[in-house]
């Protein structure tokens, strides 16, 4: 009997004791009954194999029990085909699941399993449902209404019978029964009709269970915080007022929660301050402010809203480094001698920053050696002049960060500088156009400044021994071997193999492949080969920065780990030995973080086909970014939209997937497509609900 017959009979089998309602033993004469199975050999070789398993117990001579106790628990990981795998918690390998013995499993629900073979199993039993809230869209067949349900790898159908709800509303349910071969829906909450931006953002948001809006009392709590600022604190803080101080933002920043200080001491020493909204001292541990933050770890920030940590009163005016007024920092201050720190200083201060910059504005300062800014670069469209303290502060700090770049990419730090396309809205926040988001010299000095804080509060941590740190692992070797093979095929020959010279590998890489039509490939195709990087209270380094330890320190009114590491650092400065559980805190920021990056990409890639779907019949020049056995993604060049060419589409010949070399390759012509491979298509079609763009091939380039 193939190993696919014995599987099947296997779980015939196990079904006749799952089926078995007394649950009590079952003997042979019974189970060959039960299956309407006569080949007694076979049935005694399948029990044998069961109980050596241990799915099956035998209790007495020939009489068997389903054996409870070896059943495995764990999380479904499902694949876009239907099938899945199972989690197990210490299990260095995960179980297979075949599409037929996965049930009625939603992709990261806890569930039972038994074993059908030593590395194959059956669900038996949901234990909790990954999620309570779905999000589906109504359609009617047969005068009888239907949910459909379809995320990224689940699709089921669910009968309503709601009155209440029509075709192509977007609606919020609950699972009330699943009995039946067609299970059963309720209707929680109707968002609108599809393809409304506001209704489809609104659609992410409930998707990944995101606090859109912030509860009245917590508002009410927020608002008197404004008492946690006096003078009385002011004294306790070091003074940073008179000290020409600066913050550089987007141009539509709302909160600002880093500014930078210069204080020119002599030709060769300055003093330069990294100053961080101070969002502990008003946030404090046990209040439902501290709680709603926590719960929410993170600022998500969609293609046309934020969904934000903290509330306005907090993330937009109490903590905000705004200009021209008095705000509390956690700062970090360092004494550089030329361009070698030579002093640091943590502690609780209070500033008041000079001038508010966007990056635009400190670019043209850079670049012009100018203090007087024009019109058409202001942030307000007035000409402005900064004072000529602020305008030096610039050109010092500019210069101590090109030094820090430098040496932080000689010592092996990865540069990625891949492209990124902003959508530019209208008023009913529909996508009118594309425009790439450039990096600035101006961008790149904030950066460095942030991770030399972020790295010496990381030092200290360590001195301390307690802390919590953002961690980057090395890659896996698998992925380093696919990668190396990736890149010859698209000609660049290059030795990723030896760990020691991972980073300037990666690089010399990254540098090759600047101003090739394939970089945004390439740099995609480097970053999936990178593991995630995540929130520990046990260091391992950051390997994508080439930095031994390494910390969130800057950012607190966005991520709840900062908040964490401010109060740790205060701890340590002021020998105080209460500790915070961070472990635990740390899994749950990381997990956070993944669902914010989830949901920033869905809104990302819902306002790609919303923008495509108004460019049918379009020509674009795009780069294959993707190839699978159904066919390939292109992206195009110009906007960076990703689309899908369905394999029995591509003209020319019929075409096969194989998968060790990343390529289709052609049964007649031996014509091959691979990553990187430019081609000239065509917008033919989209699909909202599945947010996908359909490209036709005219031709390859």
């Amino acid at each position: 009997m193939s190993k696919k017959k014995t599987n099947s009979f296997n779980t015939a089998i196990i079904n006749v004791f799952k089926n078995n309602s007394n649950k009590k033993k079952l003997n042979f004469r019974q189970i060959k009954s039960r299956l309407n199975e006569k080949n007694i050999i076979l049935i005694k070789k399948a029990l044998e194999s069961l109980e050596k398993q241990g799915v099956l117990k035998q209790v007495s001579p020939g009489s068997y029990i389903l054996n409870q106790k070896k059943t495995v628990k764990g999380i479904i990981d499902k694949t876009k085909k239907g099938s899945g795998y199972l989690i197990v918690e210490n299990n260095e390998k995960d179980f297979f699941i075949s599409e037929k013995n996965i049930g009625n499993s939603l992709n990261g629900d806890t569930v039972e399993c038994v074993k059908i073979s030593n590395r194959e199993v059956e669900v038996i039993k949901i234990l909790k449902r990954k999620k309570e809230r779905y999000v589906g869209v109504v359609f009617t067949e047969n005068n009888q209404k239907f949910v459909d349900y379809n995320s990224n790898k689940d699709k089921v159908l669910f009968i309503c019978k709601d009155n209440n709800i029509k075709n192509n509303d977007i609606v919020v349910f609950e699972i009330i029964n699943w009995e039946n071969k067609i299970p059963e829906a309720s209707v929680l909450k109707t968002l609108g009709e599809k393809g409304n931006v506001n209704n489809e953002i609104h659609a992410i948001l409930e998707e990944f269970e995101l606090p859109y809006e912030f509860d009245k009392n917590l508002i009410k709590e927020a608002e008197l915080l404004k008492d946690f600022q006096n003078k009385k604190e002011d004294t306790k803080r070091k003074c940073f007022k008179n000290t020409t101080t600066f913050t550089i933002d987007p141009a539509d920043a709302k909160d600002f929660d880093d500014a930078i200080s210069v204080n020119k001491i002599d030709n060769e020493t300055t003093e330069i301050g990294v100053h961080i909204a101070d969002v502990s001292h008003f946030l404090k541990e046990n209040t439902n402010l501290n709680r709603e933050a926590e719960k929410r770890a993170t600022s998500v920030y969609l293609v046309d809203r934020v969904v934000p940590m903290l509330p306005e009163q907090i993330s937009n005016h109490l903590c905000s480094l705004n200009p021209r007024e008095d705000k509390y920092a956690f700062s970090a201050v360092f004494t550089f001698k030329n361009n070698t720190i030579i002093k640091e200083w943590f502690g609780k201060t209070v500033i008041n920053s000079n001038e508010r910059l966007s990056y635009k504005e400190a670019q043209f300062v850079i670049d012009n050696k100018k203090r007087k800014i024009p019109f058409n670069i202001s942030l307000n469209n007035k000409a402005k002049e900064i004072n000529k303290e602020v305008e030096e502060g610039i050109y010092i700090i500019n210069r101590i960060a090109k030094n820090l770049r430098e040496e932080r990419h000689k010592k092996g730090s990865i540069s990625f500088n891949k492209k990124e396309v902003k959508f530019v809205l209208n008023k009913e926040k529909e996508p009118i156009k594309t425009v790439i988001k450039e990096s600035l010299a101006a961008n790149k000095l904030i950066e460095e400044f942030m991770l030399l804080a972020n790295k010496k509060v990381a030092s200290l941590f360590i001195k301390h021994k307690n802390g919590l740190f953002r961690i980057h692992d090395y890659p896996d070797d698998q992925k380093i071997i696919i990668l190396e093979r990736i890149i010859k095929k698209l000609g660049y020959k290059l030795n990723l193999r030896n760990t020691k010279n991972i980073n300037n590998q990666l690089n010399l890489l990254l540098k090759q492949t600047e101003n090739s039509p394939e970089k945004n490939l390439i740099d995609t195709l480097v970053i999936r080969s990178m593991s995630k990087a995540k929130y520990s209270t046990k260091n391992i380094g950051h390997f994508g920065l080439s930095f031994e330890k390494y910390t969130h320190f800057t950012s607190p009114i966005r991520r709840y780990p900062d908040v964490l590491v401010h109060r740790e650092l205060e701890r340590i400065l002021t020998n105080n030995k209460k500790t915070q559980n961070l472990e635990k805190l740390c899994l749950h920021c990381s997990t956070r973080e993944e669902v914010a990056t989830k949901a920033e990409r869905a809104s990302i890639k819902f306002m790609q086909v919303k923008f495509m779907s108004k460019n049918i019949n379009k020509n674009y020049e795009g780069v294959i970014s993707g190839i699978n056995d159904r066919g390939v993604f292109v992206e195009a060049v110009d906007n960076k939209c990703e689309g899908f060419i369905r394999i029995k589409d591509i003209p020319g010949d019929y075409f096969n997937f194989l998968e060790n070399e990343m390529l289709l390759l052609g049964r007649h012509t031996k014509e091959e497509y691979r990553l990187g491979d430019k081609v000239l298509i065509k917008v033919i079609g989209v699909n909202q609900s599945k947010k996908q763009i359909d490209f036709s091939l005219l031709e390859k380039m």
